[in-house]
């Protein structure tokens, strides 16, 4: 039983390591322009739904979808323009983030 307690807490640790390695090694690699196409607002408040950070899902002028990371969840309605920063890890997981 130990055995299994000890293997859960270094899986716990090594994916908190690699979100905290995520956003401090992650460097811009540009600014882009996108239209809002979803807003997630989250679950911060209720106890029966794991907690979620907010998002959008934007369209990139190339038609990609993508997910951002949000400041501000209720600044941008569906159909907006957002303005993007495109941020790369050390590893090259590309990632974004709400820039306005």
């Amino acid at each position: 039983m130990k055995t299994w307690v000890v293997l859960f807490l270094l899986l716990l640790a090594v994916g908190i390591a690699w979100g905290v390695a995520r956003d401090l090694f992650s460097r811009p690699r540009g600014t882009i322009v996108g239209v809002v196409t979803a807003v997630d607002r989250g679950n911060a408040l209720p106890k029966w739904y794991p907690p979620t950070s907010p998002r959008y899902t934007a369209r990139l002028a190339d038609g990609r979808l993508v997910t951002v990371a949000a400041k501000i969840p209720l600044n941008f309605p569906v159909g907006a323009a957002i303005t993007l920063t495109e941020l790369v890890t050390p590893w090259g997981q590309v990632w974004y983030r709400q820039r306005d």
